[in-house]
């Protein structure tokens, strides 16, 4: 596909770029500094969507700032929800910050939703993406059943940068140079993406979801 056609067929996108947490609910606190995962996502999140919009991807943020978009958990979720039901969403991007017991893990990780084609697929180009540009080792995405993934009627990824619970990475997760790596991965995955999708003839992506047992039941 000529570059021109390209960039035509990317302006007609939507990415929707979730920062997890917020508000009182901070996330995950680092072992070392205790900072909180809340600012650590949107920051990612803003950098993935300045080089988004440069693409000419139409991104739409479920927060813009430190806070939550509701008061208590469900009704936050919810309205989260509501953006990523919106029509004409194409992609759903939920940035995240991780946590073990064991402080010597480390390193990225995707999930997408259990039994979605297209999720997998995305979430496996994020993935790649992200651990080639920040130098860590490879990982394959794992299927999961994360609210924002579940809820998501588009294809989702929800990437968990790296553990707060590791000191080494701690300290990278606040570094704007690994930041902003982290974000040129997530861009490029995305990108990789649009470019590799099934096309309708109206030029929106296919997806393909095979429910499991319990989702068919509901």
């Amino acid at each position: 596909m000529p570059a021109s056609e390209l960039g035509d067929m990317q302006q007609g996108y939507t990415v929707v770029l979730d920062a997890g947490h917020g508000g009182v609910d901070g996330g995950a606190v680092g072992s070392k500094t205790g900072i909180a995962e809340a600012g650590l996502n949107l920051t990612v999140v803003k950098l993935v969507q300045a080089e988004l919009e440069e693409e000419g991807v139409r991104v739409l943020l479920t927060r813009t700032d430190e806070n939550a978009l509701a008061r208590g958990k469900k009704a936050d979720m919810q309205a989260r929800k509501a953006i990523m039901n919106k029509p004409g969403v194409d992609i759903v991007v939920s940035i995240h910050m991780n946590k073990f017991t064991d402080s010597s893990v480390k390193g990225p990780m995707a999930f997408y939703m259990k039994g979605s084609d297209e999720g997998r697929r995305l979430a496996e180009l994020v993935i790649t993406a992200v651990c080639e540009s920040v130098e860590a080792p490879s990982r394959k995405a794992n299927p999961a059943d994360f609210f924002m993934i579940r809820e998501s009627p588009s294809p989702s990824v929800l990437v968990e940068c790296g553990f707060l619970s590791n000191p080494a990475e701690e300290a990278l997760l606040q570094d704007p140079q690994y930041q902003r790596k982290l974000a040129s991965g997530v861009v490029k995955g995305v990108m990789d993406f649009l470019r590799s999708m099934a096309l309708e003839p109206s030029g929106k992506p296919i997806v393909t979801v095979s429910p499991t047992p319990s989702q068919a039941a509901k």
